[in-house]
């Protein structure tokens, strides 16, 4: 009998520029670890969501009596002052 060469294995396909070490890194981790990005990544979105989209706030109770009453009214225009002879004095 007469020993044939063995035929070498095929070679996998080359991975897309700058995926290849995303791909190796996703091959590399165990299924929870998996799981465990992918529950962190809803997490994060759900919670995202929430602070955008969830309820507004009640406004604060006033604290120990305290009420801001806001800015003061405006003042009221006086007349402007009349000087106490008739100007210009000469005619």
């Amino acid at each position: 009998m007469a020993a044939t060469a063995a035929a070498p294995p095929p070679r996998p396909p080359a991975p897309r520029r700058g995926a290849g070490l995303r791909a190796e890194v996703v091959k590399a981790m165990t299924r929870d670890v998996k799981i465990l990005v992918g529950v962190a990544a809803f997490v994060l979105v759900v919670g995202l969501g929430w602070m955008v989209f969830g309820p507004r706030p009640e406004p604060t109770p006033p604290v120990l009596g305290f009420v801001d009453q806001g800015p003061p009214p405006a003042p009221k225009k006086s007349p402007p002052p009349k000087p106490p002879f008739k100007l210009p004095w000469w005619k």
